[in-house]
């Protein structure tokens, strides 16, 4: 459920950007998007463990 939750926040965040034509919050490169991805992952596999 939080994961849900917290990829439907982000993908809210990056559309109303996209709207009011703020620049991402998101780092522009790829590197920089599968850095966030895999913070996100293991937030996420932590959480499990825990």
């Amino acid at each position: 459920m939080e994961l849900a939750i917290g990829s439907l926040l982000g993908l809210a965040i990056g559309a109303f950007c996209r709207w009011q034509d703020i620049p991402s919050p998101a780092p522009p490169t790829p590197v920089g998007a599968l850095l966030v991805v895999a913070m996100s992952a293991g937030f996420v596999l932590a959480g499990l463990f825990s």
